[in-house]
């Protein structure tokens, strides 16, 4: 029994640091606020009455009164939590999901027209993009340099005649391949294309997208480049992305003239999909914040009191998806179907994939549950892969949270790492002969 209360006393502690820790995790802000105190003071609570019980003959005095006076108590406990909700409501701390609207404006949004998706996935219009990035309704530079295609590409896709004369490279992926928070010209792709000048190299990657987004792009320009190689930057949100359709995102423009990406999807604990409603998206873009799963957890987010939880809970899992979504069977085989899929046709069509497994800041350090799954499951689909993870700092080569791409030198690594590979490939055709890569 001694133990058990040490453990409380322990607990309490840990508790109060991370109430007080709060503010270095990311996403974290300067100053303590309402809550951090209220969690602090529980922590420092759970302490005592560990510290205390800890003695025998206080236990029994406590076990005798609770006995004669529970009533009293429980009455006591549920006036405090009256009062503590209506000190939390004076002092206007929000609740965790906001009550729902009523009045949701028909429409609220239109589509944004710089944005399309069709049979080569996702991806821009660039007969929209210099008026949306005239309005500063695109967030990155690079989404203002686009080509006929739609993709983040100094040249347009066309079968030029001098192609059949030259080496030929497609690259599959998001945004880490579509060169976001590198600096204009050295992403790792802008890299490759600089060390071979003489080569074509087509980016087909799209922020956010999924290895389906790669499928797609890939069944509709290889034909066209007749690439020897294709290179499919694999990340491991495409776990989680692989659950969706392919057009999951929702471009579009508010009530407001001003322009929003909101999931058009919520993926629920169990891993189960289910499609936003028209309030539903309204509450999720006018709130930021995903809706509730259930009646009860909408219940207890929207008092003060309850809110404490799920901010808890986020603050201690904001990277919990780091081995969420593995976990959930449909998001492996999903993501198991693309890659077959995509291997095989990159076999029909003579061309070698090779898969850029690109590690989280954390997998750095501490390598976590989808950076082992991917993995095992390129592994199992015998594809050849590079990756860099020992080449990799933390530190150095990612961008501060919340961001996490590479930066212009992590980039500038990866250009540099693959350079090497694709120069003993264009000599050997044969990706066995790259030491840095990985073969079935």
């Amino acid at each position: 029994m001694n133990i058990a209360f040490a453990l409380l006393a322990a607990l309490g502690i840990l508790t109060a640091l991370f109430g007080i820790a709060i503010d270095f995790l990311p996403g974290g802000s300067p100053g303590l606020n309402l809550p951090q105190m209220l969690l602090i003071a529980a922590g420092l609570f759970c302490f005592l009455i560990g510290l205390v019980l800890r003695s025998a003959h206080i236990r029994r005095r406590v076990s005798q009164n609770a006995r004669k006076h529970w009533l009293p108590g429980l009455v006591i406990a549920a006036a405090t939590l009256i009062a503590l909700e209506l000190v939390l409501t004076a002092a206007d701390a929000p609740t965790y999901f906001p009550p729902p609207i009523d009045d949701v404006p028909q429409p609220f949004y239109e589509s944004a027209p710089w944005w399309t998706c069709d049979e080569a996935g996702c991806h821009y219009v660039q007969a929209h993009i210099a008026a949306a990035c005239a309005n500063e309704q695109l967030v990155y530079e690079r989404e203002c340099i686009i080509n006929r295609q739609g993709f983040h590409d100094a040249q347009d896709f066309t079968a030029a005649d001098d192609l059949n004369n030259r080496a030929r490279i497609l690259t599959l992926g998001d945004s880490f391949t579509f060169g976001l928070s590198s600096a204009i010209g050295e992403s790792y792709v802008e890299t490759i294309e600089s060390n071979f000048p003489q080569s074509v190299v087509w980016n087909t990657a799209i922020p956010g997208a999924g290895t389906h987004q790669a499928l797609a792009a890939f069944q509709v320009y290889a034909p066209l480049l007749q690439p020897q190689l294709a290179i499919l930057g694999f990340v491991l949100n495409d776990f989680r992305d692989n659950l969706l359709p392919i057009d999951y995102r929702l471009m579009g423009i508010d009530w407001n003239s001003q322009p929003f990406r909101i999931w058009r999807y919520h993926i629920e604990s169990s891993g189960k999909v289910r499609e936003l409603d028209y309030r539903h998206l309204y509450y999720s873009r006018h709130n930021r914040v995903s809706p509730p799963n259930s009646e009860i957890e909408r219940l207890i987010g929207q008092t003060r009191i309850g809110s404490l939880l799920p901010r808890f809970l986020y603050k201690v899992n904001w990277d919990a998806d780091r081995g969420r979504y593995v976990r959930i069977p449909a998001a492996v085989d999903a993501t198991r179907g693309y890659l077959r899929a995509l291997r095989d046709a990159a076999a029909a069509q003579h061309t070698a994939l090779l898969i850029l497994l690109i590690p989280d800041r954390g997998d750095i350090r501490d390598p976590a549950l989808r950076y082992q799954a991917a993995r095992q499951l390129i592994q199992e689909l015998e594809i050849p892969w590079l990756d860099p993870i020992h080449a990799l700092d933390a530190a150095l080569d990612y961008t501060p949270p919340p961001d996490g791409h590479w930066n212009t030198a992590g980039h500038q690594k990866i250009g540099s790492i693959l350079s090497d590979c694709i120069a003993t490939f264009q000599i050997s055709r044969a990706l066995a002969d790259c030491q840095q890569v990985s073969m079935p």
